[in-house]
C-alpha cells in the first residue's frame, strides 16, 4: 500500500466526526498535523476529500467512495483487536449482534435478553452491540464478519448450512389481524381478506422480510399488500393500531395485553396466515471465544 495508513486513520476520523478539530481530540493530535494529513492524502490520491465550510466538512462523492473501504477496513481491524485480546477467561472484547427489524420486543424480552442477562452475569466485561437491520444487510455483515450473529425473521422454517453460515430455527409463530376500537364492526364475525382491503394497513417497510411476506401472503389471494402506513419499527405498529390509525398482524403476544385493556381487539381472518419463524443465523466457525461460549448459552437456553 503506497499510501501511508495513518492518513487513512485520520480520514477515518475525520469523515466520522465530520470536523478536523473533533478528529484531533480523539487522536490526541493537533489540527494542524490533521488539516495537512487530509491535504497530503487527496494529493496521493489526486482527488478531493472533503467539502470544508465554517460548519465543518462533509465527504465529497470520491470521499463517500474511499469511507465504504476504510470503515469496512476499521472495522475489520477492531474484530481482529478483539479476537487477539480474547481470552479463555473472557474478560474483555465485544459480541455484535445483528438484530431483523422484523423481531418484535416480545421475541427480544422473552427470548434474546434473558440470555444476554445470563452472559453478562458471567462475562461483566463483554461488551453488547446490537444492531438492527433488514436481513439482507445482516446477511451482507454477517458474511463479511462485521457481525458475530444474526437474529432474523424468516418464512422458511428449513435449517440449513451454507459456506460458513449456519441457520438455526429458534421460534415459530402465526401473528393475528388486530385493529383499534373505531372499527368494532369487524368484531365477532369472520372477515375475509379481501374485506380488509377496504381498511388502511400498517406494517414494517417495504425493504424488510416481513414487508416481503405479507406481500407474497396477499398475493395468493389475487390481492395486493398496499400499507398506508409503513414503519421501521415493530414497537410502533401496536401504537399506530391503538391510535385507531389501521390495521395490522402482529405477534398475538405483542398484543396480548392491549387486547385485555380492549385498546385493540383480534379479528377472526377467514383466511389461514402461515407459519412465521425466528432464525439464528451464525459462522460456525467463529474464531472469537466470546461468540462460541455465547451460542452454546443460547441454544442450550432454547431446547
Amino acid at each position: 500500500m503506497a499510501v501511508s495508513y495513518e492518513y487513512y486513520k485520520i480520514f477515518y476520523y475525520v469523515a466520522k466526526y465530520k470536523s478536523f478539530n473533533k478528529a484531533a481530540a480523539v487522536l490526541s493530535n493537533s489540527q494542524p498535523n490533521i488539516s495537512r494529513s487530509i491535504t497530503n492524502l487527496e494529493a496521493e490520491l489526486n482527488c478531493k476529500l472533503f467539502h470544508r465550510s465554517n460548519k465543518g466538512v462533509t465527504l465529497t462523492d470520491a470521499g463517500k467512495e474511499l469511507f465504504y473501504h476504510v470503515d469496512i477496513a476499521c472495522r475489520h481491524l477492531d474484530i481482529g483487536e478483539d479476537i487477539i485480546r480474547d481470552t479463555t477467561e473472557l474478560k474483555s472484547g465485544t459480541l455484535t449482534i445483528g438484530s431483523s427489524i422484523g423481531l418484535t420486543p416480545t421475541i427480544m424480552r422473552y427470548m434474546i435478553f434473558p440470555v444476554m442477562g445470563i452472559f453478562r452475569n458471567e462475562y461483566p466485561n463483554i461488551k453488547f452491540k446490537i444492531l438492527n437491520d433488514t436481513n439482507p444487510a445482516l446477511m451482507s455483515n454477517l458474511s463479511n464478519k462485521l457481525i458475530d450473529m444474526a437474529i432474523i425473521t424468516t418464512s422458511s422454517g428449513d435449517n440449513y448450512e451454507y459456506n460458513n453460515l449456519k441457520k438455526t430455527i429458534i421460534h415459530s409463530y402465526k401473528a393475528v389481524p388486530i385493529a383499534g376500537m373505531n372499527y368494532n364492526e369487524l368484531q365477532g364475525k369472520k372477515v375475509s381478506l379481501k374485506e380488509l382491503m377496504n381498511y388502511p394497513m400498517i406494517s414494517l417497510w417495504h425493504d424488510t422480510e416481513t414487508y416481503s411476506y405479507y406481500r407474497s401472503f396477499f398475493a395468493e389471494y389475487g390481492l395486493e399488500f398496499n400499507p398506508a402506513i409503513e414503519t421501521t419499527s415493530t414497537g410502533q405498529i401496536l401504537g399506530y393500531t391503538k391510535g385507531n390509525l389501521g390495521i395490522s398482524f402482529m405477534h398475538e403476544r405483542e398484543a396480548e395485553e392491549s387486547i385485555k385493556e380492549n385498546k385493540v381487539f383480534k379479528i377472526d381472518l377467514v383466511e389461514e396466515l402461515p407459519t412465521r419463524y425466528v432464525a439464528l443465523v451464525y459462522d460456525k466457525n467463529a474464531e472469537k471465544k466470546t461468540v462460541s461460549v455465547f451460542l452454546k448459552l443460547f441454544l442450550d437456553h432454547i431446547k
